[in-house]
């Protein structure tokens, strides 16, 4: 009987203690005990015992100034540790297969590295005529959906640092040639959220692509369709736009972004 009592006692204190850093989330500049214990609904003597022991282990800070409490960085360490621990490729892929089924057509997850979009995970189209992509193929930034909206989101420095950098070379009669057309191309992506490669690097394909942004609103992957022009024209390619803008929300949400 005692230990039964022990452990509703040890878990009524821990249900208080995720009770007060819960609500001390919704306070950006910190709150009084008064307050937390007419929230609580608690004493205020059991709310200075549970603070007092979240701020020894740092979960907790008093400011000197106004003596309110927040939540201190311990919590803000952890919370980076989780994001840090998550696999972009199995964190997206409930997203992608349901983009897949929705869409019908190849649906791409990729990153940047060394200035070439890299294609981390594909999931093929289930058409007869559909698009074979391949996980570790490269394609250039300028000339490719997911290297676009990737420029689209960079600051106008750097974007214009890392136009420097690119040759302009051609693929298709389609492939823009020029920093001029690029920056026109990756304003219209900055405008309606998704970039368009239509028949830029291969003929006769067409991509759309949107941005995952992590909890810093940084972009860290790109969520990509393609399917082949015959099937793709301005109205459908407005379509699978906004269904790519909406899927990248959803997973950049559960990375923690917020607008």
């Amino acid at each position: 009987m005692r230990r039964k009592q022990f452990y509703d006692t040890t878990v009524q204190s821990v249900q208080r203690t995720l009770d007060i850093i819960e609500t001390l989330s919704e306070y950006k500049t910190g709150v009084g005990v008064t307050t937390l214990s007419k929230e609580l609904k608690l004493h205020k003597s059991t709310v200075h015992r549970l603070l007092t022991t979240l701020m020894l282990r740092k979960y907790v800070e008093q400011d000197p100034e106004t003596s309110k409490y927040k939540l201190g960085m311990r919590l803000f360490e952890i919370g980076n540790a989780v994001l840090s621990k998550l696999d972009i490729r199995q964190h997206a892929s409930p997203y992608l297969r349901q983009l897949w089924k929705q869409t019908g057509e190849t649906v791409q997850l990729s990153i940047v590295d060394q200035y070439k979009v890299l294609y981390i995970d594909v999931l093929e189209s289930v058409e007869k005529v559909g698009v074979k992509s391949n996980v570790g193929e490269r394609v250039p930034l300028h000339c490719s959906a997911p290297g676009k909206i990737w420029l689209a989101n960079l600051p106008d420095d750097r974007l214009n640092e890392v136009i420097k950098l690119i040759k302009f070379e051609p693929f298709t009669p389609f492939t823009i040639d020029n920093a001029d057309k690029l920056k026109a191309s990756i304003q219209q992506a900055k405008e309606s959220g998704y970039a368009v490669d239509n028949q830029e690097y291969s003929t006769d394909l067409v991509s759309v692509a949107a941005a995952i942004k992590n909890y810093r609103g940084r972009v860290i992957a790109c969520v990509s369709i393609i399917a082949p022009a015959l099937r793709v024209n301005d109205e459908k390619i407005k379509e699978l736009g906004n269904n790519i803008k909406t899927m990248a929300e959803k997973i950049s949400q559960s990375m923690g972004f917020n607008k």
